[in-house]
């Protein structure tokens, strides 16, 4: 190594250092970061501003029941319960509009009615409050009042369990991480071809190689493009999961979901390290932006894929096509984060995942490397891969 020829890592994170001076800190950059954030900040909260207002009905309560009742809405949860002495009070609490409703000796007040499933859970109410006063009333003590009230839940049988996903919520979480996914990997391997086609047109790279190494010139932009690409993510995951827990909205998420997001980092670093590397090596096969395209054709195919195919599997997560998905990459690396949020996945599924898509990257990486080299100095029409193979390194 000569005296001006930099090191190894040192050249490797001058160039990745570069992509992020001018690209993570452009304008457009910034900006699309801004934006992006917004959004999903405004579809986490999507679900609570669709639920309308949640805020407490407020009851009175009032007669020899109100007790009994009170403790059952209080379990039931979403009221706002105050006791008065008589019926008449708690029936002026109403007129005056301190309370919405009120229960006593056996009457409901209200100004204009209250909505059915309000109504549905006071009736509940009304009735095992009844039920207990009453058998307080036959002399029953407290533990016998307990032990004839306690009834064993109804267990839940799915008959048809290879169906779709639990909920409406479920479909939206899954949906959320596949299409962050889809754009967080889309954008950066376009913009590494990109990159990759633009120093070659403008016979910079020539420069560029009289001092570094062609896999430092490329490992150094797929980095820098990575690290900008992993700040919006960690970003995007960020927001989204803090605007759930500020609206109250993480623990109603499927099982799961937080640690599902978490990890989205993992499988999209290892999806990333695929598409990025093949990208700037497909990309040193062309000497023109206007063929940049026909070279990136497959790469996007098989992202629009992976992405297609995480949609349906939110609709069926259980699926025998849904679990081959989720296994094979490279569609393994947007369908199998998207499947954990919404179901619960096998451990070995998750294992065998990972390994396969980490050996499935070491391969592009390999790839990607040998045509980056053995074609960026090439100019003229479009080289085929086969062709660049067989050159010299």
């Amino acid at each position: 190594m000569t005296q001006n020829e930099p090191s190894r890592l040192r050249g490797l994170l001058l160039v990745a250092g570069r992509e992020i001076r001018v690209r993570g800190l452009s304008k457009s950059n910034v900006i699309s970061l801004i934006v992006t954030v917004v959004i999903v900040g405004v579809l986490a909260a999507l679900p609570t501003l669709i639920g309308g207002n949640s805020e407490d009905e407020k009851i009175g309560l009032a007669g020899d029941t109100a007790p009994a009742m009170q403790a059952q809405l209080e379990a039931m949860g979403g009221f706002d319960i105050t006791m008065y002495d008589s019926a008449d009070e708690a029936e002026k609490a109403v007129e005056d509009e301190t309370v919405d409703a009120a229960v006593a000796d056996g009457s409901l007040y209200s100004r204009d009615g209250v909505g059915n499933e309000v109504e549905a859970k006071i009736d509940a109410a009304w009735q095992a409050a009844s039920v207990q006063t009453n058998l307080a009333d036959a002399g029953l003590s407290d533990q016998q009042i307990a032990d004839a009230l306690t009834v064993q839940p109804l267990e839940w049988v799915t008959l048809e369990s290879e169906g779709g996903v639990g909920s409406t919520l479920d479909y939206f979480t899954g949906l959320i991480i596949s299409i962050i996914m889809f754009m967080m990997l889309m954008t950066p391997v376009q913009y590494i071809a990109m990159g990759v086609v633009e120093e070659k047109s403008s016979r910079i790279v020539e420069i560029l190689l009289t001092s570094l190494k062609p896999w430092q010139l490329l490992g150094g932009k797929v980095i820098g493009l990575g690290v900008i690409s992993l700040v919006n993510l960690v970003a995007m995951v960020a927001v989204g999961l803090g605007v759930s827990a500020a609206t109250g909205m993480l623990d109603d998420l499927p099982a799961g979901t937080a640690s599902a997001a978490v990890s989205t980092i993992g499988w999209w670093l290892i999806a990333f390290a695929l598409f990025g590397t093949l990208a700037g090596g497909v990309g040193s096969l062309v000497s023109r932006q206007e063929e940049s395209g026909s070279v990136l054709t497959p790469l996007i195919m098989s992202l629009t894929l992976s992405y297609l195919g995480a949609i349906f599997l939110l609709n069926a997560p259980t699926s025998t096509f849904a679990e081959v998905l989720s296994i094979v990459p490279p569609f393994s690396g947007i369908a199998m984060p998207t499947r954990m949020a919404i179901t619960d996945v096998p451990a070995w599924q998750i294992g065998l995942s990972g390994v396969l898509l980490a050996l499935a990257a070491a391969g592009a990486l390999a790839l990607g490397s040998q045509l980056y080299k053995r074609s960026v100095l090439y100019t003229g029409s479009r080289m085929k891969i086969s062709e660049a193979l067989r050159r010299a390194a």
